[in-house]
């Protein structure tokens, strides 16, 4: 008898389901240690019961689920977690995800950075709440600064596809839950009214700068294509609401039209993103921008483009991969780089919060989250600060009140 098992009970008379307790503690609890013909080692666990009948019956039927795992393959220990993770990233399960690859592989590499660098070879079936909890703890004390609760939410998501993955195998018999903060309201800074006309009408100067201080007298072509490209870029972001990532896959085939009346009609783009697909209703004037850079690239080519290229791409028509660098510099050059309110750094996923600010006043926030490809309850925790800010809003609920006419600030 082992030092640390006291009380054994051989519950079937075969040697297949030991039960015992610890020595060392006040009250006891049942242990189990079971094994099953055609694998190899024991499954060890807490019954977590001080009643010997109890204990008895939850070992039964564990050894019960025990015995047809093995049956159908299995092991008593469990598959280690890293072994798990590499069996999932190159699955049908992975392969037929809703989302777009890009947004998977983001996924996977985040389970790869967090659960295969916590759990390793631990297996998968062994990993209780505590555990995640620790992995939780441990992932973000990687951090000078706590991240953004969006961020840790998000490797939250990743754990559970491997997770779902993991039950729907056998490897688990459930999906643990994993620890996440909530979601606190800490969007990108957006451009008000002002900081957005602002930055349009800088932008008509700035594009033809490369053709005027060019080097040793030169016209710099390069440079003004990236600035004419990212100036339409920025437009059509501002006035759809469409993700960085999302654009950056939209082709010429993607697009279409709807009439809103006789006569009038709305640009419609075909995305894919993190939410899958869905088709977006532009604002009225996407239609010049998508015409400018149609025109460009038709000069350019000497022909029509063709519908599966992609509308921001290089001059040989591969695809753009970020702006991020060009916008950084548009923005410095009209000093719109920080929003002065918060301190904070604009991106260009400021121009997706300043097409929602913008419409929330304009639009019922239900046709608002399914033009975006996100919630009611995000665009409300997100965006409802924009609704005060409304003159309107602010007529509305003040009606009734007595009236304050002139100046409403002492300064």
């Amino acid at each position: 008898m082992p030092k640390f098992e006291t009380n054994q009970i051989d519950v079937k008379g075969d040697g297949k389901i030991i039960l015992y307790q610890r020595p060392d503690v006040k009250k006891p609890k049942w242990y189990a240690r079971i094994s099953v013909q055609g694998a190899t080692g024991y499954k060890i666990f807490s019954t977590k019961e001080t009643d010997q009948r109890a204990a008895e019956r939850i070992a039964l039927d564990r050894y019960e689920e025990l015995y047809f795992k093995v049956r159908r393959g299995g092991t008593l220990k469990g598959k280690p977690f890293r072994a798990v993770f590499g069996e999932w990233k190159s699955s049908a399960f992975v392969l037929a995800y809703e989302g777009t690859q890009s947004h998977l592989q983001a996924q996977i590499l985040k389970v790869e950075r967090i659960g295969v660098g916590f759990f390793g070879a631990k297996p998968i079936d062994e990993i209780s709440e505590g555990d995640l909890e620790g992995m939780m703890s441990w992932f973000l004390n990687e951090y000078e600064e706590p991240p953004a609760s969006s961020t840790i939410r998000s490797y939250g998501y990743a754990m559970n596809l491997l997770f779902q993955y993991a039950k729907t195998k056998g490897y688990t018999d459930s999906i643990p839950n994993i620890p996440v903060p909530p979601l606190k309201a800490n969007p990108r800074p957006d451009f008000n009214k002002r900081e957005w006309t602002t930055l349009y009408t800088h932008m008509r100067e700035w594009i033809n700068q490369p053709r005027r201080n060019s080097v040793k007298g030169e016209i710099d072509e390069r440079l003004h294509r990236d600035r004419y490209y990212l100036q339409q870029y920025v437009l059509i972001l501002a006035n759809t609401g469409i993700r960085v990532g999302e654009m950056r896959n939209v082709c010429w085939g993607h697009l279409d039209k709807v009439e809103v009346e006789l006569g009038d009609e709305r640009v419609l783009l075909r995305v894919s993103g993190k939410t899958g697909e869905r088709d977006v209703i532009a604002n009225p004037g996407v239609n010049v921008y998508l015409r400018r850079l149609w025109v460009y690239r038709s000069k350019e080519l000497g022909r029509e483009p063709d519908m599966g290229e992609y509308l921001f791409c290089k001059s040989d028509g591969s695809r753009v991969g970020r702006y991020t660098n060009g916008f950084n510099a548009l923005l410095d050059s009209c000093g719109l780089r920080i929003q002065h309110s918060s301190g904070k750094y604009r991106t260009l996923y400021s121009l997706r919060h300043t097409y929602a600010t913008n419409r929330i006043n304009e639009a019922p926030v239900y046709q608002l989250a399914v033009n975006m490809g996100t919630s009611v309850d995000m665009i409300e925790r997100y965006y409802s600060h924009a609704r005060t800010r409304s003159p309107e809003f602010a007529k509305t609920i003040t009606q009734g009140n007595q009236s304050a006419k002139g100046s409403a600030l002492p300064f």
